[in-house]
C-alpha cells in the first residue's frame, strides 16, 4: 500500500487542535470587529503580477507561482494585503470613507520552515482605507492590542517606530535609506559598530547622536525627552515627531507594554509613516507576532490609495499562548444510545429535536456494548448519556445518565431538554 507523507512545511490539526484555532480565531475575530471593521475574504490564488508589483522581482522566488492551463501567471497568495487592496481597488474605491475591514485565511511562501514558520500558514488582519490621522493610527494598534488580550495573551510589547522620521534623520546624515540597504540591516539589529561602519562610508565623521538614538527602546516616561532632543529644522520631520507624540500618548491608558522604538525600519518602499511591531519574547528568533503602519499603495494601482493595517502572525500567537483555556460558554455534548427493536427510529428523531436546540449529540452507530458506549461518551467529553430500551420506549420515556454526578433516571421523552 502507498505511502502518503504532507507537504514539507505544512501541518496537519486534529480535533483537539481546531477546537483552540477556533476559539481563538472567534475571540480575534469578535475584538477587532467591536471596532466596525467587517469582514472581507480573496481568492486563495491571484496574478502574479500583483504580487510582484506589491514587492518587486524577487517576490518570485518566495512564492508559490505557476502558469494554469490558459498560460496564466498564477501565485498562491503570499499574504492578505495585496489581494484586499486589489478587491478595493476594483470595486470599494467609491465606497464612503473611511472603511473598516478585516480579513483571515491561509497564506503560502515558500520558504524554509522553522518553529512558527510554515509554508502554509494562516494571518489575520485589517485595512483601514482613508485620511490617516493620529487618532486613526492609534485605532489600528488598539485593534491589534484588542485582539492579543481577548485571548490571553501575557508578556508581549508593542514597539511603535516612523519609517518618516528615520529617514528624515538619516538623510540629514547623508545616507539615502533606498539605496544603503546594509546600513538599514544595521539599524534593524541595532548593530553599533555597524552603524558607525557603514556611517563612516559615507563621510559621517559624528555619528554618535544617531547611533545612540536608533539603537534605545525608550518606555512611556522616557519617549518625548528622546523625541525632544532631536534638533530639527525641517517642517516635515516636526510633524513625524508630533505624529509619534500624539500616537502615544493616545495609547498610554491602554493594557498593555508600549515603547517607542526608532529602529523599525520595516518596508520602506511600502510604509512611509508610522509602523509598529509587536513581539512575543518567549518566541526566541522568531518573536514577532504582528506587524503594521501606515502605507501608500498609489506605485501599484496609480490613484491614490493609501491607508493603515496590520497583519498577525495567527500560527505564532497559537505557539506563544501554549495552554489554550477551554470554551466554558459552550454547552457539552451527549451521547445517544438505543438499545432494542423499535428504538433506533424513535431515538434518532430526538436526536434531531436536541440538535435544533442548539446542542450537539452524538448517536450510537456502531452497536457496541454498555461498557464501550459509556467510554466513548467520557472520551469525547459528554455531559450525559440517554438510552433508550424497549421497556422505555412503551412508557415513552427515556433513561438520563450525567456522565459527571453518576446520577441516572427515567424522564419523559418530551421533557429531556430540561434534564441535559
Amino acid at each position: 500500500m502507498a505511502q502518503f507523507q504532507r507537504p514539507r512545511g505544512t501541518r496537519d490539526f486534529g480535533p483537539k487542535e481546531m477546537i483552540d484555532r477556533k476559539w481563538v480565531e472567534k475571540r480575534m475575530r469578535k475584538a477587532i470587529g467591536s471596532f466596525g471593521y467587517e469582514e472581507v475574504s480573496t481568492p486563495t490564488f491571484e496574478h502574479t503580477d500583483l504580487f510582484v508589483a506589491r514587492s518587486g522581482p524577487q517576490v518570485i522566488e518566495q512564492i508559490y507561482s505557476f502558469f494554469d492551463k490558459g498560460g496564466r501567471e498564477i501565485a498562491l497568495r503570499p499574504e492578505l494585503t495585496a489581494p484586499v487592496m486589489r478587491f478595493y481597488n476594483s470595486d470599494m474605491r467609491n465606497h464612503p470613507k473611511p472603511i473598516r475591514i478585516f480579513y483571515f485565511g491561509n497564506c503560502f511562501r515558500y520558504e524554509r520552515p522553522q518553529k512558527g514558520r510554515y509554508r502554509e500558514f494562516w494571518q489575520m488582519g485589517l485595512e483601514y482605507i482613508g485620511k490617516r490621522s493620529p487618532l486613526a493610527l492609534s485605532e489600528v494598534v488598539a485593534a491589534a492590542i484588542a485582539a492579543l488580550n481577548a485571548v490571553g495573551l501575557q508578556g508581549y510589547t508593542v514597539r511603535i517606530g516612523h519609517v518618516g522620521l528615520l529617514a528624515s534623520i538619516l538623510k540629514r546624515h547623508g545616507a539615502d535609506p533606498e539605496k544603503d540597504k546594509d546600513l538599514m540591516i544595521a539599524i534593524d539589529k541595532k548593530d553599533k559598530d555597524g552603524i558607525i561602519y557603514h556611517l563612516s562610508k559615507i563621510g559621517d565623521n559624528d555619528p554618535d547622536g544617531i547611533v545612540k538614538f536608533v539603537t534605545e527602546i525608550y518606555d512611556r516616561d522616557t519617549y518625548e525627552n528622546a523625541l525632544d532632543s532631536l534638533v530639527v529644522s525641517d517642517e516635515g520631520s516636526n510633524l513625524f515627531i508630533a505624529e509619534i507624540k500624539a500616537v502615544l500618548d493616545t495609547l498610554r491608558g491602554l493594557d498593555a507594554d508600549i515603547k517607542f522604538d526608532p529602529s523599525i525600519s520595516r518596508g520602506l518602499d511600502y510604509y512611509d509613516s508610522l509602523v509598529f511591531e509587536i513581539d512575543a519574547l518567549e518566541l526566541g528568533a522568531e518573536k514577532q507576532i504582528c506587524g503594521g503602519g501606515a502605507y501608500s499603495l498609489t506605485s501599484v494601482f496609480e490613484n491614490d490609495v493609501e491607508g493603515i493595517g496590520f497583519g498577525l502572525g495567527f500560527d505564532r500567537v497559537i505557539v506563544a499562548l501554549g495552554d489554550i483555556p477551554s470554551d466554558e460558554d459552550s454547552e457539552k455534548a451527549v451521547y445517544m444510545m438505543p438499545i432494542g427493536d423499535g428504538t433506533q427510529e424513535k431515538l434518532f428523531q430526538l436526536a434531531i429535536e436536541i440538535r435544533k436546540n442548539g446542542r450537539v449529540c452524538i448517536f450510537e452507530t456502531a452497536d457496541r456494548n454498555f461498557k464501550k458506549v459509556i467510554n466513548a461518551a467520557v472520551t469525547k467529553g459528554c455531559s450525559h448519556l440517554i438510552v433508550m430500551g424497549e421497556d422505555e420506549l412503551k412508557r415513552g420515556a427515556i433513561s438520563v445518565k450525567d456522565l459527571m454526578t453518576k446520577e441516572q433516571k427515567e424522564v419523559p421523552i418530551d421533557r429531556i431538554m430540561d434534564h441535559i
